[in-house]
């Protein structure tokens, strides 16, 4: 075969990759964009069956984390994640806000890859009845199969 079919073919596969590298790159730009939340109930039934699939992100100040919160949440500040926080950030994320806060989840969900607002937040946890923790969490009892 001839220098320039081989030159050709391989031009041909270079454009091919740069299409579908712009493609992926655009894809990933809409992604966080997108308003993603999960519901009380559906968020409750998920932890309890496999505890370790989720990592919770509490936005809610120091008070109001400890008179109830959700088992095994971390309490941050809406301003963004310390380089200390032992957070995973390509692990399911679900940030809690007191009512389920667009804005605070937007600020936030740049954070993480797969970012989810819990739907209606802590009130509407309270609301459908769901258990909690007070005071320090009890990562442990979550890991022995109890809520919290």
């Amino acid at each position: 075969m001839n220098l320039r079919w081989h030159v050709f073919y391989i031009g041909v596969i270079g454009a091919l990759l740069v299409a579908l590298l712009l493609q992926g790159a655009k894809l990933q730009r809409v992604a966080p964009n997108t308003a993603r939340a999960v519901a009380a109930s559906d968020l409750y039934r998920e932890i309890r069956a496999a505890p370790e699939k989720y990592q919770l992100v509490d936005l809610r100040d120091a008070a109001e984390f400890e008179d109830g919160h959700l088992p095994q949440a971390v309490n941050l500040k809406p301003d963004g994640v310390p380089k200390s926080a032992p957070l995973d950030r390509y692990k399911r994320t679900v940030i809690v806000t007191e009512e389920g806060d667009q804005e605070s989840f937007a600020a936030l969900a740049r954070e993480f890859k797969l970012a989810m607002n819990l739907d209606g937040g802590m009130m509407q946890w309270r609301m459908s009845r769901l258990p909690e923790v007070s005071g320090l969490t009890d990562t442990e009892g979550l890991r022995r199969g109890r809520a919290g």
